[in-house]
């Protein structure tokens, strides 16, 4: 297949774009980064160089988006208006072809915050054949604006897939709301860290590698799972406080705090969905490999501390 990536660099974008590269598809990735855009090339990725919301960037990556079979969206719009813009570069990308042709397939990187209820008991747990009506997040709130006109279009086999909260490498929000808070107090030499956390301390998660497997099968099924909210999530919940007591342990220090959340978007993070996720294995074969955050603190602390030294020595 040939697959067009728009968020290749970031931190879902980039895994995906090499697990796509190793199930032996052609992959375009579009980034803003020139030094990106270099470094995709020593990984067998074509680089696509544009901002992707601007009117120039879209006729640039709209021209390679005409002839692919699939394209992923991983960027964080931020908002319905800028999402749909995209969308709808994309269907006027391909309208074009010759009647008759095969659709091409739209996947659509959403968020799990949409149908997450909080902590409870059965009026909380969902799933993806449940409505996607979590209005305690107000942050995540648009998202049905562009996750809609993706499933229902009849141009693209339009999938929408609902990560939970992502770990592993960089550590993506973990990084943000956890991991550099206890990184900066062993830098200063302090025993404890202030972090975000809940009542019940449940978080959904996935691992990034997990998930850029689940996108290369989706993708390659393509009509089968047209018009689908797939949640991305390990079989079972993690629990914030065993990966912050996990984070003490491995950072060399000797609590935590908890502090209270500053935006919608905390609260968000924190809000547990409580779930079986079935149906990217019922139609794919998927099941995660990788070890939950708690159980692999110290492998990806590693990983999180690399990355910064790394970033470091490159500045």
């Amino acid at each position: 297949m040939k697959v067009l990536i728009l968020g290749a660099s970031g931190f879902i974008g980039r895994a995906a774009a090499d697990a796509f590269v190793r199930a032996g598809h052609i992959v375009w990735g579009q980034t803003r980064s020139h030094d990106s855009a270099n470094e995709f090339g020593l990984h067998e990725i074509l680089p696509v160089v544009c901002d992707p919301h601007t009117a120039e960037g879209q006729k640039v990556w709209g021209a390679v988006a005409k002839d692919v079979d699939v394209l992923l969206d991983c960027l964080a719009s931020g908002g319905a208006e800028k999402a749909l813009a995209i969308f709808h570069t994309f269907l006027s990308a391909i309208s074009g072809r010759p009647e008759g042709s095969p659709l091409p397939t739209y996947l659509y990187t959403s968020g799990h915050y949409v149908m997450a209820r909080g902590y409870g008991g059965l009026e909380a747990w969902s799933d993806e054949r449940q409505p996607a009506n979590a209005p305690v997040n107000k942050g995540t709130i648009w998202r049905s604006q562009i996750e809609v006109p993706v499933m229902k279009s009849d141009k693209v086999n339009g999938v929408v897939i609902r990560p939970t909260c992502l770990y592993g490498k960089a550590g993506s929000y973990f990084a943000a709301y956890h991991f550099d808070a206890a990184y900066a107090a062993a830098q200063r030499g302090d025993k404890e860290f202030e972090s975000i956390s809940s009542d019940s301390g449940k978080i959904s998660t996935i691992h990034t590698d997990d998930l850029a497997d689940l996108f290369v099968r989706i993708a390659e099924l393509g009509s089968v799972c047209r018009g689908q909210a797939i949640v991305a999530s390990n079989p079972s919940t993690d629990n914030l406080r065993d990966i912050l007591d996990g984070v003490v342990r491995v950072a060399g220090l000797k609590g935590w705090k908890r502090k209270d959340t500053a935006d919608a978007y905390e609260v968000a993070w924190i809000s547990p969905l409580l779930n079986k996720s079935s149906l990217a294995h019922a139609l794919t074969g998927w099941t995660p490999r990788k070890m939950s955050l708690s159980d692999g603190i110290d492998v990806y602390w590693h990983s999180y501390v690399s990355t910064k030294t790394t970033r470091k020595s490159k500045l």
